[in-house]
């Protein structure tokens, strides 16, 4: 798959992105097909992620390791068996009306042709929705009445 890259203003303040993009255990709340993220080791900076994508009756399991540069960018890598390559890049840059220049990019390779369908069906269409899906969480939760709640 040819890497996906996004980059856009968007109306919600720039930490606020980055603590939601962070919060890998709550994606399963939000995330269309991600059924279950759970952090499995974590450092300082850093933290190691079961996670499990579902449609219908594919499921595929992976970890990855994101890497947080507070409030700026966050890394996530796997070397997962399924995957030849996989990285996902956020970053986030505050806008002087107080808004978010959020850059995305994924760029993955799955390993075998048996595996083209995890990459085809669970993580391709996730990638086009991805910063649309963390917007939206946002402006949820701001009209929940509690703009400092995470999730």
């Amino acid at each position: 798959m040819a890497p996906h890259r996004e980059s856009r203003v968007v109306a919600v303040p720039a930490e606020r992105l980055f603590e939601l993009v962070a919060d890998v255990e709550r994606y399963p709340e939000f995330l269309p097909l991600m059924r279950d993220a759970t952090i499995v080791g974590r450092s300082e900076n850093a933290y190691e992620t079961q996670q499990t994508l579902a449609l219908g009756l594919l499921v595929h399991r992976f970890r990855t390791r994101t890497e947080l540069d507070r409030p700026r960018a966050i890394r996530v890598t796997s070397n997962d068996r399924a995957f030849s390559r996989f990285e996902i890049l956020w970053s986030f840059s505050p806008t002087p009306e107080g808004h978010c220049r959020v850059d995305f990019s994924l760029d993955y390779e799955v390993r075998s042709f048996w595996l083209k369908p995890v990459g085809d069906v669970l993580i391709a269409p996730m990638a086009l929705t991805m910063v649309d899906a963390f917007v939206t969480r946002a402006r949820k939760l701001d009209a929940a009445g509690d703009p400092s709640r995470i999730g």
